[in-house]
């Protein structure tokens, strides 16, 4: 289920997991574990105001540039890439989102993104939760045992499991053409 969320604070990465960023030509697409959704304007049956879910995506069409920084070494490194020089800043929408990389040892990374379209994808057998402690955790954490199958998170991860509805949204024949964003 793909749903348009141009909202500018729909959702919360803030605690949540991932581990690539798949670039088609000037589309982002996003997986993440235990997205938070803020406020959704969109119609769900099941879905309301601070659930967490279990696998989804982001999608971000039309993306002007994005900007990230990251520690490595206890020092900030920034980066960006850019896809359109020539277009207005007022023609864009900007959405700040944070990434935690549970795979490598740079762990945290800010991202500033500029884009046109906003998607946020989920399957229909999506998992739920709410409450302040009611987290999906992929991993083991000093705090928090994992409460998601080693075998579910591999699989999500993997670019060739990224769902077909996603690959026909921004117009690429399937999930082999992406790439992954080289984001260290």
């Amino acid at each position: 289920m793909i749903y348009s969320i141009n909202g500018k604070h729909e959702t919360n990465t803030s605690e949540s997991y991932n581990k690539d960023i798949y670039v088609y030509k000037d589309n982002l697409i996003i997986p993440y574990i235990n997205l938070q959704i803020l406020s959704p304007n969109f119609n769900h049956p099941t879905i309301k105001e601070n659930d967490r879910l279990n696998f989804a995506y982001l999608i971000f069409k039309t993306v002007k540039e994005m900007h990230w920084s990251y520690e490595f070494n206890n020092k900030i490194r920034y980066k960006n890439l850019v896809f359109d020089t020539l277009s207005n800043d007022n023609d864009y929408s900007t959405k700040y989102i944070d990434a935690t990389n549970i795979f490598t040892e740079h762990y945290g990374y800010d991202f500033e993104i500029k884009f046109k379209e906003q998607y946020l994808y989920f399957s229909e057998d999506v998992a739920i939760k709410n409450g302040v402690l009611s987290h999906w955790i992929p991993i083991d954490t000093p705090n928090f045992k994992r409460n998601l199958s080693k075998e579910a998170v591999k699989s999500f991860f993997i670019k060739d499991n990224v769902p077909s509805e996603i690959t026909e949204l921004v117009g690429a024949i399937n999930s082999k053409v992406l790439e992954i964003l080289n984001i260290i």
